[in-house]
């Protein structure tokens, strides 16, 4: 558990360079620092083997309050890539991932930054060590944010569900495959066909009586989200008729899915007894889609 990537974090990252002397320890630093309370390990190492950290690096970090001074420097040989979610290679230097190495660029997640390498530019005074610990400090913030995200590439699959205003049955959906997903690799998000409106406060009420959060769920359109981020599909309200024209492509994914759930807004007498039912039957149906 002290090492700070494994299988007790929920995505690991590689980072890549030539000899995990300078960039992929500014990035390991970087995410070792920036990632807070994210579930996200990382490590770092030399394609062609380790050597050791630069001076300068160690220097420039340390201005930045992000001390790597004890980090070493080693080889990838001595990691296993199954290890990795996501594997960055810092310095331009995918091409050399051929052979029995181009298994690394086969993980879910492969990048190439291809940052300037300090040593070799830097005129003498620090000026390029700084210009690239700040330019990797702006990729590894974007790469937490997409990781943060409950669904996208770090993930095998991703599920959209979708509703007409993504105020209920899919948001209970969304909530459950959350819920229920464990350490499955499975994405998922929900959406508005027609568009966002706000989601229901008895889709929420029912929802945290089964022990699942939805109230910092955000109703959001289907035109904020792109078709192609997702392998499965579900019309959560049997509107898959509306599904036509140019939202016809969101049909033609992978899996295409009309549950046909009764709207508990609609018929609910007030006691949220509809909401209930709907929310068990929406776990049951989430719980064979894992399956």
């Amino acid at each position: 558990l002290a090492k700070p990537y494994g299988p007790h974090y929920e995505k690991n990252v590689m980072f890549l360079c030539n000899h995990n002397s300078c960039r992929s320890q500014m990035a390991d630093g970087w995410l070792q620092q920036l990632r807070g309370k994210t579930s996200v390990g990382v490590a770092s190492a030399g394609i062609v083997g380790g050597t050791a950290v630069k001076e300068g690096a160690i220097t420039v970090m340390k201005e930045a309050g992000v001390d790597i001074s004890s980090f070493t420097s080693d080889a990838m040989a001595d990691f296993k890539p199954e290890d990795f979610d996501v594997v960055i290679s810092c310095c331009g230097c995918g091409d050399k991932l051929d052979g029995d190495k181009e298994v690394w660029k086969k993980r879910p997640i492969f990048m190439d930054w291809n940052l300037d390498d300090p040593p070799a530019i830097d005129p003498g005074d620090l000026s390029a060590y700084r210009r690239v610990r700040d330019e990797v400090k702006v990729r590894v913030e974007e790469l937490l944010r997409t990781l943060a995200k409950p669904y996208g590439p770090h993930y095998e699959k991703n599920v959209m569900f979708l509703c007409n205003h993504n105020s209920c049955r899919s948001q209970m959906a969304d909530g459950w495959l959350q819920q229920l997903r464990g350490k499955t690799s499975v994405g998922v998000a929900s959406a508005g066909i027609v568009g966002g409106t706000a989601v229901k406060e008895g889709a929420i009420t029912v929802m945290k009586e089964a022990g699942v959060d939805i109230s910092s769920f955000t109703s959001d359109a289907m035109a904020d989200f792109k078709p192609e981020d997702f392998d499965v599909v579900i019309s959560c309200c049997g509107c898959g008729d509306k599904l036509d024209g140019d939202k016809e492509v969101w049909k033609k994914r992978p899996i295409f899915m009309d549950w046909n759930l009764d709207d508990p807004p609609a018929i609910d007498p007030g006691d949220l007894s509809a909401y209930r039912r709907v929310r068990d039957e929406v776990k049951v149906r989430v719980e064979e889609l894992l399956r």
